[in-house]
């Protein structure tokens, strides 16, 4: 009798095993259709906003990506926008400023200038802090340039592949991402030393025959959480951890008819006159309670959010935004979460004439939010703002 219960007991506890295991590891794109309304307050519990110093030597027209790293905020602005071509899709060639800013938003300096000589660089493919030496590192395409926090230039990386697509950094490593435009790769991933040489190499699984060949800046993403890099390619199902050399399946996505396929890969004039009904992914980041992936699908730019803990979803059009119910302040467009002094928060960011005429309107005047005390000093920080001031970060804690 005492043998059953112990093995009843088992079979609870593998059984429970296994239920969490499906929550934890499936995210359904398609359970939920249409976004909802979703207010702040039911992610996040306290809002800061952080004007960002304006000066002759840091202008930010517009933020590109920013990181919490050091002890200060990395961000990059976006000075030149190359328009598409009529009829292509929504993404454009990009110019990038890289700036080093305070925790209370004041500029410390520029990470590197846009040029042709040694320190300098042709573009901003993308940037990474690098906590073993504590540098960032601005990926460039062919290289990587490594800098102190001051923006000392140190070196140049030459990363012994040229058609490296994104990058990701573990370790004392980078995971490069092959283009797979042409779809014959014989390696979707090389994984390269500190000084940019090969270590290891993994075959392309994801190959197709192109008629010219359809491109995506999004092809794979990469983000790291808790200490540990993780990736996404466009052509797979799952989003996987790389840890040790190996890439070890975390989360498995549930697209149905919008999933960008081989076939859809293959026929390039399908792929434009219907990529609007295609999930194209742009960006996935989780926390220790919530799974962030972002799409755009239904010409929508689309957050699904799941959370980690009981499985619960929620699908936002985050052209609209979460509904700001803390101050009443703009609704808060999600861009990415960062982690202060070990506390994490949903990032964002307004230009200071948005933040001015929101605070300006009727509806913010005679709106009552759950914290009327954080409602004025809003309506403080808008009225110390100039309208042509650096935009203004809005920080969400998370609950």
């Amino acid at each position: 009798m005492k043998n059953l219960t112990i093995l009843l007991s088992l079979i609870i506890v593998l059984f429970s095993w296994i239920q969490k295991k499906g929550v934890d590891n499936v995210v359904d794109l398609t359970s939920i259709t249409a976004p909802s309304v979703t207010k702040l307050s039911e992610l996040g519990s306290d809002i800061t906003y952080i004007p960002l110093e304006t000066k002759a030597s840091c202008v930010i027209n517009r933020i590109d990506k920013l990181i919490y790293e050091g002890g200060s905020y990395f961000l990059g602005s976006i000075n030149k926008l190359a328009l598409p071509k009529e009829g292509k899709p929504y993404y454009a060639a990009k110019s990038t400023e890289l700036y080093r800013i305070s925790k209370n938003g004041e500029f410390i300096c520029q990470i590197g200038r846009e040029g042709r000589a040694p320190s300098e660089y042709t573009t901003i493919k993308d940037f990474m802090y690098n906590e073993n030496n504590n540098t960032i590192e601005i990926f460039s395409g062919k290289e990587i340039k490594e800098f102190t926090l001051d923006g000392i230039w140190k070196r140049n990386i030459t990363i012994e592949n040229n058609r490296v697509a994104s990058l990701g950094y573990i370790n004392s490593q980078y995971l490069g991402f092959i283009d797979n435009t042409a779809g014959q790769n014989e390696y979707s991933f090389v994984l390269f030393d500190i000084n940019g040489e090969i270590v290891n190499r993994f075959e392309n699984k994801h190959k197709f025959t192109a008629t010219q060949g359809v491109f995506n800046p999004y092809e794979c993403i990469f983000y790291r959480y808790d200490g540990v890099l993780h990736c996404k390619e466009l052509l797979s199902d799952t989003i996987f951890s790389f840890d040790n050399g190996t890439f070890i399946p975390k989360y498995i996505l549930k697209q149905g008819e919008g999933k960008f396929t081989l076939d859809v890969r293959e026929d390039e004039k399908y792929f434009y006159n219907n990529f609007n009904k295609i999930i194209l992914q742009r960006n996935c980041f989780e926390t220790e309670k919530f799974l962030f992936y972002r799409y755009s699908w239904e010409k929508k730019d689309t957050y699904l959010i799941k959370n980690k803990s009981n499985g619960t979803q929620n699908l936002i059009n985050n052209g609209t935004g979460l509904l700001n119910d803390l101050d009443n302040g703009p609704n808060f467009k999600i861009q990415n979460t960062v982690t202060v002094d070990g506390v994490e928060y949903l990032g964002s960011w307004i230009n200071a004439v948005e933040l001015k005429a929101h605070v300006d309107s009727k509806a913010f005047k005679s709106s009552t939010p759950k914290y009327p005390e954080k409602k004025k000093e809003l309506e403080q920080l808008a009225n110390s703002l100039n309208k042509n001031d650096n935009p203004v970060l809005m920080l969400v804690k998370l609950r």
